[in-house]
């Protein structure tokens, strides 16, 4: 038997940010060869970030790529280096795996299957490559072998599949074609969303089974390019069972883990020939067997604030502002941040905390998660006369209780002014009978300005805190509380959010502490606040059960059924006239609101479904509003 050590990698990638991207490649292959791998996968187009979009359509993207390629060819030697590149041959684009090895690209492996369901759309720039089909590419003179390629070194074959390649039906896969191999490697961009692991995990244990071979998934890490997460876990599978894996959403830029696979050497026959030398022994990295973040509550903390420490760094902000309301989705992204700070203090030594975030100003002398926390959030109570002293009591206590800098504004009288000079060019009186959604956005209007303002003057990131379950019935003000550059919980459902929260302060998340403080937000009743006392306002009286709303969004978005057949299944389980109630409030807000989500602020992709019309949900701005449909519905109530 022979020993082959085999390295898989994970990057913290950024679409077009050549130096950055090069230097991690550079790193995780280093760091791969001091552990004496002789065969190192990184992720699906590694060189240029996988969310380039359609600045693929520019031919200097690709160059830029191959040049790149070309360049960290030029630095192997006796090890195999696998790097995910779009490649253009013959007028049209692939996806693309280049396989290095002794100072040049020795075979390029192309993308058979591309993945064109929920946020993905790269069929929009991509062309699929037959299955089996082998050609040749040319550059400046050279022919490198390119499609469904076998290589061999030392008596060891492997073969490569891209991502998507995995999720196909078996009959289809390219694992087919790549006969008597020992080894198949998977580079991936795969995103994340809650849950999605189990998947993931069966399609990596499948693939090792019922192909016969080793199995390698390399996967990106990170927020990319604003919306998509990747989780960066790696995977060795053998024999339908996974022996080695990595951590998941980390908050490091790369990371290398080892594998040593024994293997009888095989006589090479049409395979791609590679100079592959005697591994020797190393760290393995770190690694694990059991699989981490078990629940959803973990994964969505891990994520959220893995998203908003690359969305802060990569953006340049010097932190985050946020109107600290009292109620559960301010509370909840607060909470986040103070999370993303403990991470970055307890994962990363204080000298790396300090190169990433070199470009704010003014850093604490000592770095803790307190005084990280100070410089690097500002919340703000912005009240009006119709604001109540318990949630500024919330909003205070928990501010204070996390360590951000909070400050209490009063735009009363902004508001004010507004109804005064909007009466006066009326001509009559403004009252709550007449006008009552026009009274309540201005206020929701008012407290827009002063946050961007602090935003500006201190180049902050302004988060703005609206839920999926609010997104899809449009309930929120446009340019009030949905100002901001970011809505890093907008993918996720307002019952979930009210669970985790309640969990945060019991304690029962690993990775996230207790706050004692939540319980002013957790027993309050949802309600934004924009009634006078008299006429207490709750956001579930306006709407109606936020689990019912929810359900009902899931039933659109993710069954795709019309209203007749989402009243019926609310039948199951709740009166048939409230069933007929809330269906038709629903389909009549979700109809009317894609002109909000349109200009909602961009979204982590966290759940398996999102309403982000740019990568998800697309419905059209102008529509028939479901008119024919709702008859039908009131047709079925009448049955």
């Amino acid at each position: 038997m022979s020993r082959m050590r085999i390295a898989l990698c994970s990057l913290n990638q950024t679409p077009l940010d050549w130096i950055g991207n090069l230097r991690h490649i550079r790193m995780a292959i280093d760091q791969a060869r001091v552990r004496g791998a002789r065969l190192i996968c990184l992720p699906e187009l590694a060189v240029t970030g996988y969310g380039c979009e359609d600045m693929f359509y520019s031919p200097y993207v690709t160059e830029k790529a191959w040049a790149l390629v070309s360049e960290i060819a030029q630095e192997t030697g006796p090890e195999v280096v696998l790097l995910g590149i779009p490649l253009l041959h013959e007028r049209t684009l692939y996806n693309a795996v280049a396989v290095l090895n002794q100072g040049s690209v020795v075979g390029i492996v192309v993308k058979s299957h591309l993945a064109r369901d929920g946020i993905h759309y790269e069929p929009r720039w991509f062309r699929p490559w037959p299955l089996g089909k082998r050609d040749t590419y040319w550059h400046q003179g050279e022919g490198i072998p390119m499609g469904s390629l076998v290589f061999e070194g030392r008596g060891f074959k492997f073969g490569v599949e891209i991502c998507e390649d995995a999720w196909v039906e078996d009959t289809k896969r390219p694992c087919l074609h790549l006969p008597d191999v020992h080894l198949v490697f998977n580079a991936s961009a795969s995103h994340f969303s809650m849950n999605k692991i189990q998947i993931r995990e069966r399609i990596v244990r499948e693939s090792s089974r019922r192909f016969g071979v080793a199995y390698a998934y390399a996967n990106l890490v990170g927020c990319e390019s604003g919306r998509a997460i990747y989780d960066g876990e790696l995977m060795f599978a053998i024999g339908g069972e996974i022996v080695r894996r990595s951590r998941r959403l980390y908050l490091g830029e790369w990371e290398t883990i080892c594998w040593d696979l024994e293997y009888e050497p095989k006589i090479p026959s049409t395979a791609i020939s590679v100079t592959l030398a005697e591994p020797h022994d190393g760290d393995d990295g770190f690694v694990i067997r059991a699989r981490d973040l078990r629940s959803d509550d973990e994964e969505f903390a891990f994520a959220a604030t893995l998203g908003l420490w690359d969305y802060m760094r990569k953006s340049k902000a010097h932190g985050f502002a946020l109107s600290l309301s009292g109620g559960v989705d301010s509370a909840t992204t607060a909470i986040l941040v103070r999370t993303m700070v403990d991470r970055a203090i307890h994962e990363l030594s204080e000298e790396r905390i300090r190169e990433i975030l070199a470009h704010i100003p003014d850093l604490p002398a000592s770095l803790t998660s307190d005084t990280l926390m100070r410089r690097l959030l500002v919340t703000a109570y912005q009240a009006t006369r119709n604001s109540g002293d318990v949630t500024r009591h919330a909003a205070s206590q928990l501010a204070n209780g996390l360590g951000a800098r909070h400050l209490e504004l009063d735009v009363d009288a902004i508001v004010e002014e507004y109804k005064q000079q909007i009466s006066q060019a009326l001509g009559r009186p403004l009252t709550w009978a007449q006008d009552d959604v026009a009274l309540q956005n201005i206020q929701a209007r008012s407290r827009g300005p002063g946050m961007w303002m602090i935003a500006n003057i201190e180049r902050r990131l302004l988060l703005t805190t609206s839920n999926r379950s609010e997104v899809a019935v449009g309930y929120a003000t446009m340019d009030g509380d949905t100002c901001g550059g970011l809505a890093p919980i907008a993918g996720v459902q307002k019952t979930f959010l009210r669970e985790w929260l309640r969990r945060v302060e019991r304690g029962e998340i690993q990775g996230v502490n207790s706050w004692a403080q939540l319980r002013f937000v957790n027993q309050q009743q949802p309600t934004a606040e924009l009634r006078p006392p008299g006429q207490e306002q709750r956001d579930e009286d306006d709407l109606m059960p936020f689990e019912v709303l929810d359900e009902l969004e899931r039933l659109v978005t993710g069954d795709r059924l019309s209203p007749v057949q989402a009243f019926n299944r609310l039948c199951e389980r709740h009166d048939r006239e409230m069933a007929f109630q809330w269906t038709r409030k629903f389909f009549v807000l979700f109809a009317a609101s894609q002109w909000k989500r349109e200009r909602y602020a961009p979204s982590f992709h966290l759940d398996d479904r999102s309403l982000d019309p740019k990568t998800w949900a697309r419905f059209p701005i102008l529509s028939g509003c479901y008119e024919q449909e709702l008859r039908d519905l009131e047709n079925e109530l009448s049955r």
